[in-house]
């Protein structure tokens, strides 16, 4: 497994602090092999007391590596607070933007941090982010060297579009220069250009991924799928056909496939496999279904894939519960799952075996985004 850590942020109710704390994976997440998993899994479904027996309780979070502090004023903005790892500076490198745009990039390996350039637009915090490597930017010369990096980033809000260009090479050690660390902004997704030629608002963007040798980058809405080529910065419509999953996918070479999770509107939990290869549009060859016990009264809000390495994956679902008491007075409590997946190809077929899961329903606080 290529990743020993997850990285989660949380946020204190009625606090200004993000904390960043670091889970380990073979600790709380994964078994010692795919063999233990297994038998695991089948001895706690056979022991069920109260809540799901596969699913155990993190009454405290790990202890915190460092906490970001929203500006005064700002702490109810929440929701645009964004967070994401800087791919290829470790595991431990995680980037930081505020509703002013202010960037910072946290090396937990160091236990430094780094000021950036301000972006330029403040990102939801369910931002979809896409990584490739080795890529000229259009209309930018300075995306050349070797161990250029861009990190591509959209708004599911507006379909805002920008990328953060940096160095493949660890921020501790090779500190950034001008114009070698920076955002860039790109076209948005254009009007939706219907069969009679008539032009439709542009829907929210719902899913993406990269494709084609990290040169084309597919973006599904209501209406359709584009694809933006990286190479000029030119977007066209792909197809009327839409991406099955929420969020963004992970391909995984080998195995040959792009992995997703579907979205909260699917009354089922599943983790699925497909092809995007084809010009017809993504050919679905694999669904498996995960957290099946959970309770019924528990509501989804949201999951995503983290891609650990080694054909494992840690979906991630944030769930709300909503009860009433007699006297009509409802509350909400917001509860956070992560759930280790690993994919084993057979021969004749992969197999999804199911690992831990882990349960943070943190009282005095809620969990942002897991990294």
């Amino acid at each position: 497994m290529s990743r020993r850590f997850l990285n989660m942020v949380s946020q204190k109710y009625g606090s200004r602090l993000y904390t960043l704390c670091r889970i380990e994976l073979n600790k709380h997440i994964f078994y010692e092999s795919a063999a233990a998993a297994v038998q695991q899994v089948a001895k706690a479904k056979k022991m069920r007391d109260g809540w799901p027996s596969t699913i155990s309780n993190c009454k405290r979070l790990p202890r915190s590596e460092i906490s970001f502090s929203a500006a005064p004023g700002l702490a109810s903005n929440s929701n645009f607070h964004f967070f994401s790892l800087v791919p290829g500076q470790g595991e431990g490198c995680v980037m930081a933007t505020d509703p002013h745009c202010n960037t910072a990039i946290y090396d937990s390996a160091m236990g430094s941090v780094l000021l950036l350039p301000p972006a330029n637009f403040r990102k939801p915090c369910n931002s979809i982010a896409l990584s490739i490597p080795k890529r000229r930017c259009a209309n930018s010369s300075s995306l050349s060297h070797e161990d250029d990096h861009a990190l591509y980033v959209m708004s599911r809000s507006d379909g805002s579009f920008e990328l953060f260009n940096y160095c493949r090479t660890r921020v501790s050690d090779s500190p950034p220069v001008d114009n070698n660390w920076y955002w860039f902004s790109l076209p948005r997704l254009p009007p939706w250009l219907g069969d009679r030629g008539t032009t439709n608002v542009v829907s929210r963007p719902f899913a993406a991924a990269v494709v084609d040798n990290t040169n084309t980058i597919y973006v599904s809405t209501s209406d359709g799928t584009y694809a933006y080529d990286t190479s000029t910065g030119i977007w066209r419509q792909a197809g009327s056909w839409v991406l099955p999953f929420r969020g963004s996918a992970e391909y995984v070479p080998e195995l040959g496939l792009w992995f997703g999770v579907k979205g909260p509107d699917s009354p089922q939990h599943r983790l699925c496999a497909f092809d995007l290869n084809s010009s017809a549009g993504p050919s679905s060859l694999y669904e498996w279904g995960y957290l099946d016990d959970l309770p019924d009264e528990w509501a989804t809000l949201e999951r995503h894939l983290v891609y650990v390495g080694s054909g494992k994956f840690c979906i991630v679902t944030h769930c709300i519960h909503i009860s009433s008491s007699e006297e009509e007075n409802v509350t909400n409590e917001e509860l956070t799952l992560l759930t280790g997946v690993e994919l084993v190809d057979r021969g004749d077929g992969i197999e999804m075996i199911e690992h831990r899961s882990q349960r943070y329903n943190i009282q005095d606080a809620r969990i942002h985004c897991v990294l």
